[in-house]
């Protein structure tokens, strides 16, 4: 794997404190790798690396950390990108040598391109991502749009690191729901309008008024549910049709967020391919299920939950000791059709699809493939990992599939579960103006995605047009959609998934501080500098590097070197906001350098500062397309 200029720094660190502490202090038995999980990056004042590894071997060595820190200090020996090693109240802090850093990291960026940053850490490993998973009779609202956009994010990282992602959208076409618009669609007056997911969960609104009113029509739609669960039966060919004519409308809001995915898995297949069934007799199989005869439970297949409290302590002081996986009817709950689909996630169950396309002009050029009765087989599932992009009321289930797996002998699967909670979405100011027609949800809290970014469009054309920043008019149309995509997909990406988002098109459009536009401000104004100086990339002189000095411009170099580490993370951790965290440090940064520093009008830091302000337009557009960002040429 590619080592990160930030990471042969603390390595050169790392060395230099090896050999001073076997010097000061040869009875001591710290480790490479002691050493390297004391280094953090020094606070200012301090050098560029700070190491707490004195106060780690004070106990053993029966002396005050400030004492050994002075004498491993007194020890060391500058050596690669380190300058000097000096020490403080029991710290050991690093200086680097500013032109060899520089050197490192401007070489990396200029070698590597468009893959600075990435990482080749998830090598050979497959992942699935299952995002939104949107119930099939209605469109997107702003939390679905949420788990759209953290999923589309998560999969960008995840590939950044070597990770081959599957990019899954689990449609649950046999729910209640689905039901209740299928009903509408043959009891209900009028014709489909217009998009038709908005125009059927306009419907769906309407036919939970009428449930309410009529038992007759409720019992209706119960029963119309029971015969969508038989595949052969014509509600159920029925339904399936208007499920799809609702993903296909959905996935134009998909593709106008530049999202794309590669397979859509219907949950009327995994009834078809007899998937609960096989996970049964797995589960049965491992001594994980009971099949009570008398009780409260008499008739059911139930998940004994006695043993999770060791891996968990959710099941410590359970709220239930046993989960029902088949009712005494035989239907089964949404948990036991969970653990069988991610059995054949896993690769567990050997996978029973076919494989169709359901369509091939997403945004990323890639044909979508649907589950299906016929068609081809293919590779897909057989994962490693898989991610779950699910609300955070959604916890508990989730520690039960995990549980369900652990449970059954299968730890390293449990263990690979990955549930990526995420907050609920507002408006700010509890709505779009001008929303005609609007589709909310039974909550009236949610409006649409395509509302969302209709609006939002709106806005940035009137901001484009009037600011003195955009010099190209004719060119606003362009730049105010490229603009308003960012500005969304920035806002909802920048708050910790677990915390809720309130959405505000004043704070996503503000061109002056942490949003996109500040962000991709930052690549077109440095591509516009490049330009003015006709600039073209080269090999530096050893002279050029000696004109890094301790202001902006190494504080600049200093980000840039930590691309990969912050790429790295966000993966590790998760977290897409740990990307825009970086992208807001470097726009605010790199404003600062070139307020303070002459660039073009440079003298002889000229090619020094002009190859800086290239590397910054490179790991700007690099870290905006980890989160589906683009970027434009001029603003």
């Amino acid at each position: 794997m590619t080592t990160s200029p930030n990471q042969q720094a603390i390595e050169d660190f790392v060395k230099i404190m090896a050999g001073a502490v076997k010097k000061a202090y040869p009875e001591s038995s710290a480790t490479a790798e002691q050493l390297r999980s004391s280094v953090t990056r020094a606070k200012p004042g301090f050098g560029d690396l700070s190491s707490s590894i004195s106060f780690s071997l004070a106990k053993q060595l029966k002396k005050a950390p400030a004492e050994i820190s002075k004498q491993i200090s007194a020890a060391t020996e500058a050596q690669g990108l380190i300058s000097a090693v000096s020490d403080a109240s029991g710290y050991l802090n690093a200086t680097m040598n500013e032109g060899a850093y520089a050197r490192l990291v401007v070489s990396a960026i200029k070698e590597r391109k468009e893959f600075y940053g990435s990482t080749s850490k998830g090598k050979g490993k497959r992942v699935i991502v299952e995002s939104p998973s949107v119930n099939p009779n209605k469109p997107w609202h702003i939390g679905h749009l949420r788990n759209a956009l953290l999923g589309d994010a998560i999969s960008n990282i995840l590939a950044a690191n070597g990770y081959n992602v599957e990019r899954e959208d689990y449609i649950d076409d046999l729910g209640l729901q689905v039901a209740e618009s299928f009903w509408g669609m043959r009891n209900l007056s009028g014709k489909p309008e217009g998009k038709f997911d908005q125009w059927l969960g306009e419907q769906y609104v309407l036919v939970n008024k009428r449930m309410k009113e009529d038992k007759a029509a409720s019992e209706e739609i119960k029963r119309i549910n029971e015969r969508m669960e038989n595949p052969a039966s014509p509600d159920a060919v029925e339904a399936r049709k208007l499920a799809e004519q609702c993903v296909m409308a959905q996935y134009e809001t998909d593709a106008s967020y530049g999202i794309s995915h590669d397979l859509l898995v219907w949950e009327s297949d995994i009834v078809a391919g007899k998937l609960l069934e096989k996970a049964l007799k797995i589960l049965e199989s491992k001594n994980a299920l009971q099949r009570p005869k008398d009780g409260k439970y008499a008739g059911c297949i139930i998940l004994p939950l006695e043993k999770a409290k060791e891996f968990a302590k959710e099941f410590e002081n359970p709220t239930e000791e046993t989960k029902v996986l088949v009712r005494s009817n035989g239907t089964a709950t949404y948990v036991a059709k969970d653990i069988a689909f991610h059995m054949w996630k896993f690769g567990i169950i050997e996978d029973p699809f076919k494989y169709g396309q359901f369509m091939n002009a997403q945004p990323n050029g890639k044909v979508l493939y649907t589950t299906s009765g016929k068609g081809i087989s293919a590779i897909f599932g057989q994962a490693e990992m898989v991610v779950n992009i699910i609300g955070t009321s959604q916890r508990y289930a989730q520690l039960l599939l995990k549980a369900a797996f652990r449970l059954s002998g299968y730890a390293e699967a449990s263990g690979n579960i990955i549930h990526l909670a995420y907050g609920e979405v507002s408006i700010a100011g509890g709505s779009l103006s001008g929303r005609e027609g609007g589709w909310i949800d039974t909550s009236g809290r949610n409006y649409t995605a395509d509302s969302l970014l209709s609006e939002v469009k709106k806005k940035a054309l009137e901001i484009v047009e009037k600011s003195e920043k955009i010099e190209d008019k004719r060119k606003s149309g362009e730049i105010a959609n490229a603009v308003s995509l960012g500005a969304i997909k920035f806002e909802f990406l920048r708050i910790a998934p677990e915390k809720q988002v309130t959405f505000s098109w004043e704070r996503a459009l503000d061109f002056e501080s942490n949003s996109a536009p500040y962000c991709m401000y930052t690549y077109a104004r440095s591509k516009r500098i490049l330009e003015k100086a006709v600039y073209t990339p080269m090999e530096l002189k050893d002279s050029d590097y000696t004109h890094i000095g301790r202001g902006a411009d190494f504080e600049l170099v200093r980000l840039l070197g930590e691309a990969q580490d912050i790429v790295e993370k966000a993966c590790g951790e998760h977290r897409p906001n740990v990307v825009t965290d970086y992208l807001l440090d470097l726009a605010m940064l790199f404003s600062r350098f070139y307020e303070q520093m002459h660039v073009i009008k440079g003298g002889e830091a000229k090619e020094m500062r002009l190859a800086l302000v290239w590397s910054t337009m490179h790991v700007t557009k690099n870290m905006l397309m980890l989160l589906g960002i683009g970027t434009v040429d001029s603003m």
